[in-house]
């Protein structure tokens, strides 16, 4: 039993040392004093001298994860499970903890969860990620995912939308500065608002600025695209025939919140000198000649409803069939 107790001190005076040195240089002025090299369980006595600290005999408040823990149990706390450690002063301290808080405070932060105990080593050609936790895998053969790191980065979110192609209008997130992420190619699940959306790809390759993750269809926001056919005809020129066609495309809001969107449509473009396409109408699109691609930027709000109109001729010899639809 004495043995037992003595290594119980000893351990206790190794942790308690390294806890102090966490505290060590954290402010100027502070005083740590521990007592384990004399008795296991003693308590670490931590003293900030300050502007409310000269002067007085009082010890720091031990805030841990938000509640107050007193000195004796600080000893249990291993110093490799603290995320984040502050110390406050003075006013800073008793505008937070009050009275109680007038000889300082030291808030404590542990970790909580796997992602905590990851570092990361970002080196000169790849990225490693080290676990300092051991951790176990189920040996029943199923697929595991265990989350290595966390990230909370801004993002805008505007939607998108191809009528042509699809009826629906799709919620994207779009990421700037998303280099520093240490991001891997590859699906990603798609959880939004608590839901699980679906599967996007990440392409950590992209030479863009931003990277956009589909949150999926969001049948709030309408987008129908009709053929006006009082504005499409048929015409012939000679030996020529030409055709106009005429679309109009039609967004609604019908969400609570004001929406942008970024909506897409394109007219053909000709590789065959014979076969002439003229753009007519396209309602302010930004316009990639190259490749016949329209974009209109939309602000909509709760309960708009906005129209757009794209109107583009066709010429070629009569004697040819070309599949314009």
């Amino acid at each position: 039993m004495q043995k037992y107790e003595n290594n119980l001190s000893t351990l206790n005076t190794i942790q308690s040392y390294s806890f102090d040195k966490k505290l060590e240089g954290k402010v100027a002025g502070a005083e740590v004093r521990s007592q384990y090299f004399a008795k296991a369980g003693a308590e670490t006595t931590v003293r900030l001298r300050g502007a409310n600290g000269l002067g007085t005999s009082g010890n720091a408040l031990y805030i841990v994860n938000g509640i107050p823990m007193n000195e004796g149990s600080m000893g249990d706390i291993n110093p490799d499970n603290i995320k984040d450690l502050q110390v406050l002063q003075g006013p800073a301290a008793s505008a937070i903890y009050g009275a109680r808080a007038s000889n300082g405070a030291i808030v404590i932060t542990l970790k909580d969860g796997l992602d905590d105990y990851i570092s990361v080593a970002d080196r000169e050609l790849d990225v490693t990620f080290n676990i300092d936790l051991p951790y176990d895998v189920p040996t029943n053969g199923k697929a595991q995912s265990a989350t290595l790191k966390e990230y909370d980065v801004p993002a805008t979110y505007k939607y998108y939308a191809v009528p042509k192609l699809d009826k629906d209008a799709f919620l994207l997130a779009e990421v700037a500065d998303w280099e520093g992420l240490n991001l891997l190619p590859g699906e990603a699940n798609i959880i939004f608002e608590g839901t699980y959306i679906g599967k996007s790809f990440i392409d950590p390759s992209s030479t863009q600025d931003t990277v956009n993750l589909t949150m999926g269809r969001d049948k709030r926001v309408v987008v129908k695209r009709e053929k006006a056919k009082d504005y499409s005809a048929v015409k012939f020129l000679g030996t020529n025939k030409k055709q106009i066609f005429t679309y109009d495309i039609t967004v609604k809001n019908n969400k609570k919140d004001e929406v942008n969107m970024l909506l897409k449509d394109q007219y053909p473009v000709s590789q065959n000198k014979e076969v002439e396409v003229e753009l007519l109408e396209s309602n302010d699109a930004a316009v990639n000649e190259e490749t016949g691609v329209l974009t209109w930027k939309l602000k909509l709000a709760p309960g708009e409803v906005k129209k757009v109109r794209l109107s583009y001729s066709v010429k070629y010899p009569k004697d040819k069939t070309l599949n314009l639809n």
